[in-house]
Order: C-alpha cells, then structure tokens, then sequence
C-alpha cells in the first residue's frame, strides 16, 4: 500500500502477515543507497512469525538518482521512510489480527543497520528490539572514505595501481603476519586490531621476483590500511581492516574506478551535478558532504538513554571480514555512546550488545562462522542459542540477554554446517586455548 510520508512525497508498504503469527511486529527496510524492499527478509521474518513489514525508501531502484533535487527523497531515505512505514505497519498489523502486536522488532544490515540505530537514536518507543548489522554509521564519511580509496591505488595505467593477483599476495601476507595473533592458524582474524600489518616486505629486490609490490604499491597498500583524516587532521574514518579478503574487495573499492558509491553520493546529494568525477575528488569535499549532512543521516548521536528508559535492547554485528564498511566504526560508535551517555560496557550491557562476527563479509558470507541467524539462508537453526534474530526476541521478552552469538561456517551446499564459532560480545576477544582443532567451539574463549 502507499503512505504519504508528506504532501508531495510517499512510500511503499508491504505487508506479509503469516498463519502462524506469534503477537510480534518487525520492520525491515533496505541496503546501500538505493529504496528497494528486501523481500528476502520479509519471507524469513514471516516465516518465524512475524507480522513482517517492507517498505521502500520512499523510492525505489538501487542507486541514489532518486534524491537528486530531491529533498523529500533524501528526508525518506535518511530516516521519515522508516519511522513512517513503522506507524502505518503496527496500525495495519492491529486492524488484521484485531489486537496491537505484543513486541516490536527491528531486522536491518548496512544501510539498513544505520536506520535501525536512528530509530533508537531519534523513535525510541517504536521498537522493543532492534538487531542492526554492519550499520552504515557515519554515512557522510563512508562516501568519503571510498573517495579516498580509489586515490590510493589510482586507475590501472597508475604506478600505485594493484591487479587481482598481487592482492591475492597481500591477502596472504596478511594471514602471514597476523592469522596465529589469536592462537590458531585458521585463515582468519579474529581481532584485526592486533594486526600492525607491514605490506612493505613485499616490495621487490634489486632482481625483482614474481609477486612482489613496487615502492608506489606498496605505499598504496599502506594507504587503503591506514586511516583516513579530513582538513583539519582529524580522524574522518578509520581504516580498511586487515582481517579483509582482498580477493573479494576488488569489484567496490580497489577496481581502477572510483567507488560507486562515492560518485553517487556526490553527484545526485552532495552537489546535484551528475557531471561529478571522482577522479577529482579532494578533502574539500569531504568537508563539504560533511557539513552538509542532510537529516542527520550520519547517525552518530552518542545519547541513547531514551531507547533505554523505554526498556529497548540493541543488539548489533560486525563481520571482521567487512570490505564495505569497516567493523572498527562500530567499535568507535560504541565509545561515542560510553562517553556520552558516562556508562562502561557492563552497564551498556544491559540495553546495547555489540558483537563482531570474524570470517563475516558485508552482512553475509565469507571464510568463518558467520550464518547467525541474520537473514534467509543465514543459519541452521532457529532457536535462541544459533539465531541472532531469536536471540534478541529472548533478551526483550525473558531479560536474558545474549553472552555470545553462535554461527556456523556452513558446507559447499549454503546449508550444512562446516563447524559452529561462539563469537564473543565486545569488549571480549575470542582467542583459541585448544586443546583441539580451530573448527572446534569449545576450543575457543572469551577474555
């Protein structure tokens, strides 16, 4: 159905209200820049019993071309679209069932992630739950920040430039250096942080070898792992995380072209000019974008207090694989929110749970355990003890919150589990202690 979200502008609804329903409501909403539903995530939450709501972004199409001169677009997609979509979704799941839902519930990633913590930050009555993954905090910056990558390496004809095989060598090097720092050599990092990764004993003898990295190479290498300041030398966004697989990064970020969604950022919100080139991008315009900010939609208000005195519970994911957006930003939202609301983690722990999901890709996907339970096809299980979605309906309707989130590493077939990893609640580590193989959970501690 459509809803006015003001008096020139809607948005659609969708609504999938199951036999099976439990008396719990949950929105989901969208990915990236772009306004689609997610039907994917509408069939999984009806399919546990959810009232399950869709809605687009005001808009649909995957790409931001909708926002340019566009302001109420913008405004639907920075935050109205949800809140709105929400308030029409428990009216129609009320009117349907003919009794208001018992609990409401929240499921988003990405750019989805970001609007499920604006919701706590800015509608902190319109959910009881809220599991947000890989949010794109900061969403001014992020487009920056993958300006800024493409500088690094340059277009293919650049001396900086790395193709596919020579990232293939510094992925390798990484593992070299780093994948036994949390006691196992499993082809995984289960805390990049303690990774002080130096790309530059790649470089090539005075004989040169095969798969070896020029000094420009190098240096580029350096840069994309380093973290990225404005004019003013502070920090603007922190760096690609080592723990990546750079096989895999290459089509968003590393490509030779600048990133798409720095280019559609600037052109259709930034500056309305789709002659925009990101070749030309500079640190002005990260000032700029910035500063402009519209609606808030870099969602960094520290001050969650409201969400938490309405008895709301935030649990949110980061995969350590993250090539979109990396997992250290919700490292440092969750100390904006500490300093700001002067609470340490065993008190955030009651309302705000962050975990990091090593071998986790953008959302989904990658080398490790990361099937939680987050999405269709994403888990081997439905109950609290593998399922982050179910995990959460346990914390908000029995006060037992989450210690760790299960996952699975699952086999050729996208459905059996490979091995399960017990993913540990920040600020705790997992570190293997053995005995046993890495593949083995009980193998693995929190400290």
């Amino acid at each position: 159905m459509s809803v006015a979200t003001s008096e020139s502008s809607q948005m659609h609804v969708e609504a999938w209200l199951p036999y099976n329903y439990t008396g719990r409501y949950v929105t989901t909403t969208n990915r990236g820049l772009g306004g689609c539903i997610l039907y994917n995530e509408i069939d999984y939450t009806s399919s546990l019993g959810f009232a399950s709501i869709g809605m687009n972004a005001g808009f649909n199409g995957s790409t931001a071309e909708p926002m340019l001169n566009n302001p109420n677009a913008i405004e639907d997609y920075a935050y109205r679209s949800v809140h709105t979509g929400t308030v029409a979704g428990k009216a129609l799941t009320s009117a349907f069932y003919e009794a208001p839902a018992r609990k409401a519930y929240y499921l988003g990633c990405s750019s989805g992630g970001r609007q499920g913590f604006k919701e706590a930050q800015d509608f902190p009555d319109d959910f009881d739950g809220i599991l947000a993954g890989a949010p794109a905090l900061g969403l001014a910056r992020i487009v920056s920040w993958g300006a800024y990558l493409f500088q690094q390496v340059g277009e293919p004809s650049s001396d900086s430039f790395l193709p596919p095989e020579l990232w293939a060598v510094v992925y390798d090097e990484v593992l070299r250096q780093c994948d036994k720092l949390d006691g196992a050599a499993d082809g995984l990092l289960e805390d990049p942080d303690m990774c002080n990764f130096t790309p530059e004993v790649l470089i090539c003898g005075k004989g040169g070898k095969e798969g070896c990295l020029t000094s420009s190479q190098a240096a580029a290498v350096r840069g994309v792992f380093s973290p990225f300041y404005g004019l003013d030398g502070k920090l603007l966004y922190p760096q690609m995380s080592p723990g990546i697989n750079t096989r895999r990064l290459l089509p968003f970020y590393l490509d030779g072209n600048p990133s798409p969604l720095a280019v559609d950022w600037f052109r259709h919100i930034v500056y309305n000019d789709t002659t925009w080139d990101g070749r030309s991008f500079t640190l002005q315009d990260a000032a700029t974008a910035l500063a402009q900010n519209p609606f808030n939609v870099e969602t960094w208000n520290g001050d969650l207090s409201a969400f938490a005195s309405h008895g709301g519970k935030l649990l949110t994911y980061h995969g350590q694989q993250d090539w979109v957006i990396p997992p250290e930003i919700s490292q440092l939202y969750y100390a904006h929110v500490a300093r700001t609301m002067a609470k340490p983690p065993h008190e955030l722990d009651e309302f705000y749970r962050l975990f990091f999901v090593s071998g986790m890709d953008h959302c989904r996907g990658g080398d490790g355990a990361w099937a939680i339970g987050q999405d269709l096809g994403a888990g081997a299980g439905k109950g609290s003890e593998e399922n982050a979605l179910m995990a959460l309906v346990r914390w908000v309707e029995e006060g037992v919150p989450p210690e760790v989130l299960r996952g699975a590493k699952l086999a050729g077939d996208g459905a059996t589990p490979e091995y399960w990893r017990a993913h540990c609640r920040w600020p705790k580590k997992n570190r293997y202690v053995g005995p046993g193989a890495f593949t083995e959970e009980s193998a693995w501690m929190c400290e």
